[in-house]
């Protein structure tokens, strides 16, 4: 059984609680009294608890969470609910290269958004669940594969982000330029932007960057809802 879980920093009592496993700060411990487990984080947040036997299923997917995708994926995570969603390019070894914020950028200690490389656990934050994007050689919409972290398998979900033909979005993409580069060829691109600080959130955004290093396309599917839902809310208002 795996239980409701708020991301809490929790109290580190080893009276009331044994544990089971730990590995690279990781820890699975299981509560004395009430018998039930909980998967904490390197710095003791509860990313999970229900039953000893799921939560040990669950420990090394959480601590190793980047076994669901492969060197130069495309991977995204859903942050605040799902409100925007954070992407990254994948480059193996646990590591990912994404647009986000850093302290090891600046001398001052000061954070700061640029592109850097990081730890996978850095991009995927407290959630348990992220996706893999898988690009048709079309040009059609990518294809979202769900991992989540409690489950061995991921599931399927397909979602699209302009509510046009299929057929008139793909040609219009290889119009622009699209190309489908390599996994080799899409970490190599990541490379070579590390250390770029011209972030914007209309122009220049995580997502632009990761769909860039994978079909040089700058597109961002979030920005394009949002100037949609402004000019249908305009003209409903008007």
């Amino acid at each position: 059984m795996v239980l409701s879980n708020i991301p809490i920093k929790v109290m580190n009592n080893e009276i009331m609680w044994d544990t089971l496993q730990s590995d690279k700060g990781w820890k699975l411990e299981q509560n004395i009294i009430t018998g039930h487990a909980r998967i904490l984080n390197p710095e003791d947040i509860r990313l999970a608890w229900g039953s000893v036997q799921d939560m040990t299923e669950a420990f090394e997917r959480f601590v190793k969470p980047w076994k669901g995708c492969k060197k130069g994926d495309i991977i995204a995570v859903q942050r605040i609910g799902g409100v925007y969603s954070h992407y990254a390019v994948y480059i193996g070894y646990g590591k990912v290269i994404h647009y986000g914020m850093d302290t090891t950028a600046d001398d001052k200690n000061r954070w700061i958004c640029t592109i850097h490389k990081a730890d996978f656990s850095e991009f995927l934050g407290t959630d348990t669940c992220y996706e893999v994007l898988s690009f048709p050689e079309d040009g059609s919409d990518p294809i979202h594969k769900s991992i989540n972290l409690f489950s061995q398998n991921g599931t399927l979900s397909f979602r699209s982000t302009f509510r046009i033909f299929p057929e008139l979005k793909a040609m219009l993409r290889h119009l622009k330029g699209y190309h489908l580069y390599s996994a080799k060829e899409t970490v190599d691109r990541a490379y070579t932007r590390l250390g770029e600080d011209e972030y914007s959130l209309a122009f220049n955004n995580c997502e632009h960057f990761a769909l860039w290093c994978k079909t040089g396309l700058r597109e961002s599917s979030q920005v394009d809802d949002f100037w949609k839902r402004f000019w249908v809310g305009r003209s409903i208002l008007v």
